[in-house]
């Protein structure tokens, strides 16, 4: 199944994270031959241009004037940079994220919903807003509560007191297609959403859980049906902010009851829906599917068997 945060190409380098300084670059405190060396020297690779996403919290990113990713270095004031994290190479350019100082800016864009930019643009994009966020939220260490500072590249934080190292944390969670005995598909709306939004049943796993017995638990606390004939789909990250979104199909067990039973509180209503039925709700505007760049569409496509109503085909 392709999914559009699981299709970049590009080498990400990480042996040449610890002997780079991107922070030195972007702000022009270094020449930006010294970081190519680098890269050259510790992954073998000759580069010598670079190409910059600029992105804000949220999944917000900067569209160029053209209405791609990439920017030019040299037009990037270096006094709105707040963070640099190197990303790798692709074709002989350098890749860096860059996180900008909050502003009232309204160009930015929501990577969430894009539909046009290249799968390795939109990957590493949502790489550098998970790596946004997980600085954002690090700035003390969790073993002494000391300051935090960020090092290899943007790939870890070193504590000022105690040493530790931390790394980016990525949270597992499941997403379940769920089918009766007919086929049909159930979609659950959130109390936080849009009227007319749903998706699937998803939740994160518990320690010591397994994937799959996460899927029985959530979808028996979600919507009060239980499940059996668990298979896995696929499975790709979702930084925001920092997910990682397994993906399973799931049937409800024969001779248990088909009629989903929600909490009130985190889910209000769940419904099934034949192909049929969910394209007329969708061509009627009752029912909106999940973004564009999520798991949950692909799979309910894949269930679909075509380009849902409004997808191009």
């Amino acid at each position: 199944m392709p999914l559009p945060l699981s299709q970049g190409n590009w080498d990400p380098c990480t042996y040449a994270r610890p002997f780079i300084d991107p922070r030195g670059v972007a702000k022009r405190e270094i020449p930006a031959k010294t970081m190519y060396d680098a890269i050259a020297q510790h992954c073998g690779l000759q580069v010598g241009t670079t190409s910059t996403y600029l992105i804000s919290e949220r999944g917000r990113f900067i569209p160029n004037s053209q209405g791609g990713a990439r920017h030019d270095l040299d037009r990037i004031d270096p006094h709105q940079i707040k963070r640099v994290f190197f990303l790798g190479e692709e074709g002989g350019a350098a890749l860096l994220g860059i996180q900008l100082h909050p502003t009232d800016s309204d160009g930015y864009a929501d990577l969430r919903q894009n539909t046009h930019l290249d799968p390795t643009d939109v990957q590493l994009l949502a790489t550098c807003s998970g790596l946004a966020n997980w600085h954002d939220n690090g700035a003390f260490c969790a073993r002494c509560g000391e300051r935090t500072t960020y090092t290899a590249a943007g790939w870890e934080r070193k504590c000022l007191g105690c040493a530790r190292i931390e790394y980016p944390r990525t949270d597992p969670s499941i997403i379940v297609a769920i089918h009766d005995q007919n086929d049909r598909i159930l979609v659950a709306h959130n109390t936080r959403w849009r009227p007319t939004y749903a998706s699937l049943v998803a939740g994160f796993m518990e320690m010591g859980e397994a994937p799959e017995q996460t899927v029985v638990r959530e979808t028996l606390e979600e919507v009060g049906l239980h499940v059996d004939r668990i298979e896995y789909v696929a499975s790709q990250a979702w930084p925001f902010p920092r997910s990682l979104m397994l993906g399973y199909r799931a049937r409800v067990v024969d001779g248990s009851g088909l009629e989903p039973v929600v909490d009130g509180v985190e889910i209000d209503w769940a419904r099934w829906y034949t192909r049929e039925e969910y394209a007329d709700a969708i061509r009627a505007g009752e029912a909106e599917v999940p973004g564009p760049i999520s798991i949950a569409r692909a799979i309910i496509r894949q269930w679909y068997g075509q380009p849902l109503p409004g997808e191009e085909k």
